[in-house]
């Protein structure tokens, strides 16, 4: 399975980390604030990633199958252009996994599918206005499927807009509606969140989707979000030496995918894990950064059902393992 580089299913994003992207009067922000700000926000605004990740072959619960994944991931987002007060975004993505198993679904007898595509094109932009909201939207179009673009069945779009009222000197209020087939909750949701940020090493954003960012010095930062039903992430991380620091990180996977010529349109195959992990990252020269990682994987689930349901009856469980990463970042 994919390590939290990768891209999880779409959820509501965290406005801490789209509104950042608006270009900042950073000559008004003091240089060691800038500095913990990029610490809480560069994972998030990096343009490129390439991401792989292996988990070695474990049995299937109650059965004399087992299933090993490898997957390949990468996203590159580029300025179309670049406003005084905003910015408009190309996005692209794509992400492979790869299911080494004989496997089949209980109830529906359906084979587990040996390889899933999550491929994506879209355009993001946000924009200040003059009373100083800001606001901005995302579509995004593609095809997750075990057989992408097999037909319009498999098609995605995610589509977001959001609205951001500043509030005393430093706060907001942020409002979003979010829709995705393939997130968890496939219908619209609205989102409401207060931004707190009562000084430069904390930012809280309270409501849905709810996160937290706290970075006291320049080495040491942590992050935590969390968006509905299921998608979590906390990281903490730490520099130890000259451009080397290391992380350790826990999050919740879940993957959605609409499988080629089923019978039923609603119905989808979902991946879902808990991973708790730890990492060495290194900076590199122009920007580039690289990080290596072990976790361990358990409560994994593979399942076919017209809703997210964690109980479902045509279910597969896989015994826990520890997957291996490597992530290469470029952050400008």
């Amino acid at each position: 399975m994919v390590e939290a580089s990768t891209q999880p299913q779409p959820q509501p994003p965290d406005f801490d980390q789209i509104v950042d992207d608006v270009p900042e009067r950073w000559e008004e922000t003091p240089p060691l604030a800038r500095k913990r700000v990029a610490l809480l926000t560069e994972a998030e605004r990096a343009p490129f990633r390439l991401a792989t990740s292996f988990a070695p072959s474990r049995s299937v619960r109650d059965t004399d199958d087992s299933l090993a994944s490898r997957s390949i991931a990468s996203q590159v987002g580029f300025p179309l252009r670049i406003y005084d007060d905003g910015i408009l975004l190309a996005t692209t993505s794509l992400q492979y996994t790869r299911l080494s198993t004989e496997a089949v679904l209980p109830q529906s007898g359906i084979s587990v599918p040996g390889e899933l595509w999550d491929v994506r094109a879209g355009m993001f932009f946000t924009r200040e206005l003059a009373s100083g909201w800001k606001v901005g939207g995302l579509f995004n179009f593609g095809s997750a499927s075990d057989e992408p673009f097999y037909s319009a069945e498999e098609l995605t779009l995610t589509s977001l807009g959001f609205l951001s009222v500043p509030v005393r000197n430093r706060d907001a209020w942020n409002f979003s509606l979010f829709y995705s087939p393939t997130s968890q909750l496939a219908f619209p949701i609205p989102g409401i969140a207060y931004l707190w940020r009562p000084n430069d090493e904390l930012e809280a954003q309270i409501g849905l989707p709810a996160s937290l960012t706290y970075a006291p010095n320049d080495s040491f930062s942590f992050r935590a979000r969390y968006t509905p039903v299921t998608d979590v992430f906390v990281e903490a991380r730490q520099a130890v030496v000259a451009d080397w620091s290391v992380f350790a990180r826990y999050q919740i996977i879940n993957e959605s995918y609409f499988l080629a010529g089923r019978a039923d349109r609603e119905e989808r195959f979902f991946q879902f894990e808990q991973q708790a992990g730890v990492g060495l990252a290194h900076t590199l020269p122009a920007g580039f950064s690289f990080e290596l990682g072990a976790a361990y994987l358990f409560d994994r689930r593979f399942f076919h059902d017209s809703d997210f349901d964690l109980q479902s009856d045509d279910m597969i469980q896989v015994d826990p393992t520890v997957s291996y990463s490597f992530q290469l970042i470029w952050n400008r």
